[in-house]
């Protein structure tokens, strides 16, 4: 199903929320929810303007199907990866993933923006979390324990927390409007 206008964002349901749909759009694109099935190809016939993996339950090493998606995706469109979204992109790129020995649940998790002293409080529901490379920046860090909480670099970004705030703390809401200005950038780049 679809959502909004503007340029199209593709999610790749894994068992996504609905207010992350709805976040997106409130910042003025069209987001198209797919199945987690889906394979790269058939998510590049959509056209997007940029691809969200989206959240949802389980083990992220056993979900193969997605992680090849998400790998036949990178370098070909803008990625964003929300929870698991996050982790299945960690595994594309060839990371590791691990099980916690206690799990991220609850609304008032902080989490550092690395290289600033800037403090988010976030809302978690994981039991897994991605091991850190020197192959990829890490963008954001668990305060309580120092794990991943997101990643970054060209082409994608990705979040291990929810940052839709429903419910929730708005500290990252900011996230979404990050996605809407991929897809102008990259609109006003095909135009040129």
């Amino acid at each position: 199903f679809a959502v909004g206008a503007g340029p199209r964002v593709v999610l790749l349901d894994l068992g996504c929320k609905r207010s992350i749909v709805r976040r997106l759009a409130e910042t003025g694109v069209e987001a198209v929810v797919v199945p987690g099935t889906w394979d790269a190809d058939a998510v590049l016939e959509l056209e997007p303007a940029a691809v969200l993996v989206g959240n949802g339950p389980g083990d992220p090493a056993q979900l193969e199907r997605p992680i090849e998606t998400v790998r036949g995706l990178l370098g070909r469109v803008p990625l964003f990866g929300i929870c698991l979204g996050h982790q299945l992109v960690g595994l594309a790129l060839g990371l590791n993933t691990f099980k916690l020995p206690f799990g991220h649940r609850g609304a008032n998790h902080p989490v550092r923006v690395t290289g600033t002293k800037r403090v988010l409080v976030t809302a978690q529901n994981h039991g897994y979390a991605v091991e850190p490379s020197d192959a990829v920046e890490v963008s954001h860090v668990s305060l309580n324990d120092g794990t991943v909480e997101g990643l970054r670099g060209d082409g994608f970004e990705t979040l291990q927390f929810h940052p839709e705030a429903a419910p929730g703390p708005h500290d990252a809401v900011p996230f979404f409007h990050r996605i809407a200005e991929s897809c102008r950038s990259a609109r006003i780049s095909a135009a040129s």
